[in-house]
């Protein structure tokens, strides 16, 4: 048995005082006159036995508060046998390298300061043990044991990367290698700031020693584009199509000045300077205009240190030169919905009726209008459906004494 605190060993002195008080403890007797002393030895005897007894169970309970007390601050603990933790360990360290470690600490990105506590970790142990060196990465070269000088090397080699896995997935990578292994000398080091979309870590081996270092950062100050899209549905050639974006502030403080700029079609435009208050979000609007169909890939990008992976961006949409539209008549066709399709160059127009059409050539169609069809067959109700399931899209004018029944059962499948 070893203690914590030796020294308040020396307090076991005190054991002497109640040593001392027991003996020198002196009663006052009171005198009493005794007309007839025949049994006074036998009382005497009787009563010196008892108070003998009690003195003794006393200094007993104020010996035994003194040791407790005593040992209390000392603090014993038993010490494993050396025996066992003799010869090589295998030291398996985990540093995260996650976007959130380029949050600062103290005086750099969290990222390098988990490299260092990592070198420290590897440099308190002996040149004969051996190290694996963990990642976001959970590359193939970080499933072998490789000794202080190579560990320290790969320590160096790690930057941020946008790959995150579970600490529980890390914990697995871990123990698979650990267990190959029969030494009895095994530990597993994290060394993280734990963010709650990685901390997941319930491990159950106890063959194992765990040592969680976390880190935090001074000030978590973060913007980041949350999200982007248009305000209409399709977007067109030679318009001015809006696209909303919006700007989340992570941070316990209001952000100034956060520009905001697009790149497309290697262009790059400056779309404004933001303020955002503490903790909201700010929806700002870029106007795209689109001189040529096909696909189009867009980026947006903010300032912001010191965090910047969340900083850009990336989306893609489609610009049609014309919206192939197919219109299905039941008898005579609509003139209003003529005149909508009309009035826009955008949408190309073709008009059949419910009883001379050709199922196999609505893939051709960006849109299909249903016009006041007093029903839909069983037929056409199949066709649209696989037409939908492909993407398409379908817009339903139901006449006034339609067959609800037949229109039911299409829209609830």
């Amino acid at each position: 048995m070893q203690f914590l605190y030796p020294l308040f060993l020396a307090a076991l002195a005190t054991l002497a005082i109640p040593v001392i008080i027991h003996l020198f403890y002196f009663r006052r007797y009171k005198k009493v006159q005794f007309t007839n002393v025949r049994f006074l030895k036998e009382i005497k005897e009787e009563s010196s036995i008892r108070s003998r007894l009690k003195n003794l169970l006393t200094l007993l309970a104020r010996l035994l508060a003194v040791l407790f007390l005593v040992l209390g601050f000392a603090q014993p603990f038993i010490k494993q046998d050396d025996n066992v933790k003799k010869g090589q360990k295998l030291i398996s360290i985990f540093v995260d390298n996650s976007y959130s470690m380029a949050s600062l600490s103290q005086d750099a990105p969290l990222l390098e300061e988990a490299k260092r506590k990592a070198k420290e970790i590897v440099n308190a142990y002996d040149l004969e043990d051996r190290f694996q060196i963990v990642s976001h990465d959970l590359s193939a070269r970080q499933q072998r044991f490789f000794g202080r000088e190579q560990a320290l090397a790969q320590i160096d080699d790690l930057t941020l990367t946008p790959a995150v896995v579970p600490l529980s997935r890390v914990f697995l990578r871990q123990q698979q290698l650990l267990n190959e292994d029969e030494n009895p000398n095994k530990l597993i080091y994290y060394v993280s700031d734990f963010q709650e979309n990685i901390a997941d870590l319930e491990p159950s081996d106890t063959s194992f020693e765990y040592n969680l270092l976390p880190l935090k950062a001074v000030i978590e100050q973060n913007v980041s584009i949350d999200s982007a899209w248009f305000e209409a549905p399709v977007q067109m050639v030679n318009k001015a199509n809006m696209l909303l974006v919006k700007v989340h502030n992570w941070s316990d403080q209001e952000v100034e000045n956060i520009q905001l700029s697009m790149r497309m079609d290697g262009d790059v435009k400056p779309v404004g300077a933001l303020d955002i208050d503490a903790r909201s979000t700010y929806i700002d609007t870029v106007f795209i205009t689109v001189l040529e169909p096909g696909i189009k890939k867009a980026e947006l990008k903010i300032t912001d240190f010191p965090v910047q992976f969340d900083d850009t961006y990336f989306l893609s949409f489609e610009v049609k030169q014309q919206i192939q539209t197919l219109v299905i008549n039941e008898n005579q066709p609509n003139r209003y919905i003529g005149s909508a399709l009309a009035s826009e160059e955008y949408f190309q127009k073709t008009e059949r009726g419910a009883s001379n059409l050709d199922y196999s050539s609505f893939n051709q169609y960006q849109l299909i209008l249903i016009n006041e069809l007093n029903s839909i067959s069983s037929g056409l109700s199949s066709a649209l459906r696989n037409y939908l399931s492909q993407g398409g899209n379908v817009l339903v004018f139901p006449a006034a004494n339609s067959d609800l029944t037949s229109y039911n059962e299409f829209l609830t499948q």
